[in-house]
């Protein structure tokens, strides 16, 4: 159940800053940026926030490389995938790898999580050659705004023994589970944007967002969240129709979606998240559906990424583990 016991005057002026401050940065970014670029501006924002509380394991220069050389090339490989859908899938393959595996030197924590964000908005909201530019301004951009959140808490780190990136990106050990997490967000990913691209469905991005919530370090850790997965989508979908449809006035319908995502800030356990995550996206997308199409197509593109992220994770897991009895018989 959610605990609700520690609120504070404090944390709730502080929360509803927080929602203000998301909303009115993503709204200056899509302005300087484009409309095409504002899922870019949820993916940076992200990535600005959770920098006081993550640790890349790299010296703070390399960090600062790491960032803005891996949004340039997001943009440039979310551009270059869609051209073709088979050429996509080696695209599409290298640029996860080459994201989950600079940004987990250790696999417990989330530094990949806003990253890999950052790539799936920018592959499921295509733009033209045209504004392919402007696009990789605002990767240049987004960049360099992190860069200058994560150097804040973190210039003192940078006597530390870190490994460089260099020697990062040039000692892969294969058999790590590093590897093997890497090796199964670039393979589930990949194979729910190949889908998304080769039906050319509107809002695939459920999909490759689902496989990359599910995808966890340890096989045990994906089952659970499969299970909260399904059941807090179909819940969230069902609350979402009982509101929206029975209960809330069209003319206040945005207003109480601000308050779900305010509500959302105060949720820490997965399965109660997904409930609102479930509730917001939707809501996000009453501006281009009905809610007749866009609840049935929710469910249908989280059922299909959690079976992508299932069927990947459980033979990937299994593998590393008879690897590993392999090894471990041979000491």
């Amino acid at each position: 159940m959610c605990k609700f016991k520690n609120l504070s005057f404090k944390l709730l002026v502080g929360n509803l800053i927080l929602i203000i401050g998301i909303i009115i940065f993503v709204k200056l970014f899509s302005k300087f940026f484009g409309v095409e670029n504002s899922l870019l501006g949820v993916g940076v924002v992200t990535a600005i926030l959770m920098c006081g509380v993550i640790d890349m394991d790299l010296p703070v220069k390399d960090s600062a490389i790491a960032i803005i050389a891996s949004l340039i090339i997001m943009g440039c490989s979310a551009y270059l995938s869609r051209l073709n859908p088979l050429a996509g899938i080696l695209i599409d393959f290298i640029t996860v790898f080459f994201i989950i595996y600079i940004f987990t030197n250790r696999v417990d924590t989330k530094t990949f999580l806003p990253f890999i964000l950052c790539y799936i908005f920018l592959e499921g909201n295509p733009v033209t050659i045209e504004k392919l530019p402007l696009r990789i301004i605002a990767t240049v951009v987004g960049g360099i705004l992190i860069v200058l959140a994560y150097y804040v808490p973190h210039k003192k780190q940078q006597e530390f023994p870190y490994n460089s990136l260099f020697e990062q990106l040039t000692s892969i050990k294969n058999d790590s589970l590093q590897f093997n997490f890497t090796l199964r967000m670039a393979v589930g990913v990949t194979v729910a944007m190949f889908v998304g691209n080769y039906f050319s469905f509107q809002k695939s991005m459920w999909i490759s967002i689902t496989v990359m919530s599910l995808t966890q370090p340890q096989l045990h850790q994906t089952n659970q969240r499969i299970k909260y997965r399904v059941f807090g989508t179909i819940l969230g979908a069902l609350i979402f129709v009982v509101l929206f449809n029975f209960l809330v006035p069209k003319n206040l319908s945005t207003y109480v979606l601000l308050f779900l995502s305010y509500i959302y800030t105060f949720i820490k356990e997965y399965k109660v998240q997904i409930v609102f995550i479930t509730m917001n996206s939707l809501g996000a997308a009453m501006i281009l559906y009905d809610m007749s199409v866009s609840v049935p197509m929710r469910i249908s593109f989280i059922l299909a990424g959690t079976v992508i992220a299932f069927i990947v994770n459980k033979g990937f897991c299994d593998k590393f583990a008879k690897k590993e009895e392999a090894v471990a018989s041979e000491i």
